[in-house]
């Protein structure tokens, strides 16, 4: 029992010493030294946990999504209507990008296509936990109007919000000077606009 629980703490030693280097530089240029260096763990000891470094980036892919689904679950019990809470989901989602730039580039990242073949299982997961808050399952969960809240309406949303989070990431202070507005107003305008989408 003390063995496993060994094994679990440097696992997740080496884990969290990648997300710390990802504060600094992106997964593309990061070594398996700087990876070793970091964690404080040999090369044999770091391959005896991940086989190949896409194992390693499935995983943070996985704790990305599991972080945001975290942020997200709070915005489920606000607002009063259906609306509501699809408004404070997109903001909850907003927030969380905006705040973890390393889960959101984990998270905007992720192409199961290029990791499906060899890691189904992994893939199939994240994709689970990735989905748990989608769109047209929501409108399903929240029993709203087919007709309307149709996959159409799905997508619309999700871009517009994932539209919304990247344009302020990349363009944030741009934005702020140009239209003379902070993140916040621009942000809760969007969020009117997505309201008035769903209402109409």
């Amino acid at each position: 029992m003390e063995r496993q629980k060994k094994k679990e703490q440097i696992r997740e030693t080496i884990i969290q010493a990648i997300f710390l280097l990802l504060e600094e530089k992106s997964w593309e240029s990061m070594s398996s030294n700087e990876i070793c260096e970091k964690a404080g763990v040999s090369k044999r000891t770091l391959y005896a946990y991940f086989h190949r470094q896409d194992e390693l980036y499935l995983e943070l892919a996985k704790r990305s999504f599991e972080r945001m689904n975290e942020a997200m679950s709070s915005a489920m019990t606000c607002g009063n209507t259906a609306e509501d809470t699809i408004i404070e989901l997109g903001l909850a989602y907003i927030q969380f990008m905006l705040e973890n730039p390393v889960e959101e580039a984990l998270i905007i990242g992720f192409n199961e296509k290029k990791y499906i073949a060899v890691y189904e299982k992994q893939v199939n997961e994240i994709q689970m936990i990735a989905n748990r808050f989608e769109l047209m399952h929501l409108f399903r969960k929240l029993k709203l109007d087919p007709e309307k809240f149709d996959a159409n309406l799905a997508i619309f949303l999700w871009t517009h919000i994932q539209g919304i989070t990247q344009l302020i990431h990349s363009k944030g202070k741009w934005l702020e000077n140009y239209y003379d507005a902070s993140i916040q107003s621009i942000i809760q305008a969007q969020m009117k606009l997505a309201r008035k989408c769903m209402e109409e």
